[in-house]
């Protein structure tokens, strides 16, 4: 881990990376007897890690630095630049998916259809899909995070001009409200996509911004208290998605708060290895694994 702000948190990254997986698995339609197994039912919300590893990895990176609009245009562009790419290639993957369908007729279902529809082509390119435009998930269905994630950015670019002193605290305040309205409102409560994704990803984002500054100023666990902090939050993160259900859901963002904040110093064995080379290359492959796997699944469904 390095020691300036452009440091990279090594065992969270590795962390992502297995979430990465682990949502995978969730999304595989496979016949097994793990996928019943609660842990990956409910793995769905190991997105939620996504989100509050964003908000403060970003305000570790860019709280101090953002000191004018154009220093915000330019994080912008930097993080436009960081997930629009990847995105564009699997949009296309799937648009050539759906000319194929439509050319050879190889299944029943019509092409450029719901939730692969024209419109929504649109609403993938400006990273608008998850806005509540759209009554269900559109195209690439795990790109709704990165919608989620894009409003993130431009409230925080927002926040930090306005109120550089005071921006996380303004977020607690934004992260309170959205987790209310996922509680309160959204059907499936934290198993949310399309409709209440922005207050999802807001109430993750702006308590890991929080976290963030909160850590700054924490003293640090050494040697066998931060193994103890680290073991500790592993098996409360596991049991509480292996079992929570219904509203109780919306505490895994609160979940994830202590396990990020038990592995941010690194200091921990179990740190150690998540530093091994194997797991670093996981997290730094996470994003393309997350994006991929959908079409991929896709396309193992239409020749099965």
């Amino acid at each position: 881990m390095k020691t300036s702000g452009h440091q990279r948190f090594e065992a969270l990254d590795s962390l992502r990376g297995v979430c990465a997986i682990l949502v995978v698995m969730f999304h595989m339609p496979v016949a097994s007897h793990w996928r019943d197994w609660g842990f990956i039912q409910h793995s769905y919300l190991f997105v939620d890690y996504f989100f509050v590893l964003s908000g403060f990895v970003i305000a570790h990176a860019y709280a101090n630095r953002l000191k004018s609009g154009r220093d915000a245009g330019r994080f912008m562009v930097r993080r436009f630049g960081r997930i629009w790419p990847l995105h564009l290639l699997m949009l296309a993957a799937f648009v050539g998916l759906e000319l194929a369908r439509l050319m050879f007729q190889f299944d029943s279902a019509p092409p450029f259809t719901r939730d692969r529809s024209i419109e929504a082509i649109f609403t993938n390119l400006a990273l608008i899909q998850a806005w509540h435009v759209h009554p269900y998930l559109t195209w690439n269905g795990p790109a709704w995070t990165l919608s989620a994630e894009w409003a993130c950015y431009l409230i925080f670019a927002g926040l930090v001009l306005i109120a550089p002193k005071r921006f996380r605290w303004i977020g607690l305040v934004l992260a309170i409200i959205g987790g209310v309205l996922v509680v309160s409102y959204a059907r499936r409560w934290m198993n949310t996509t399309y409709d209440f994704a922005v207050p999802r990803a807001v109430y993750g984002f702006f308590l890991g911004c929080l976290l963030q500054g909160l850590w700054t100023q924490m003293p640090r666990l050494k040697g066998g208290a931060a193994t103890v902090l680290e073991v500790a939050a592993i098996v409360v993160a596991c049991v509480f998605i292996g079992y929570a259900q219904g509203p109780i859901t919306v505490a895994v963002t609160l979940v994830f708060v202590v396990l990020i904040w038990a592995f941010a110093g690194e200091d921990g064995a179990l740190s150690r290895l998540l530093d091994h080379p194997a797991l670093v290359t996981l997290g730094r492959w996470s994003f393309a694994i997350y994006m991929v796997h959908m079409f991929i699944l896709t396309v193992m469904m239409i020749v099965a």
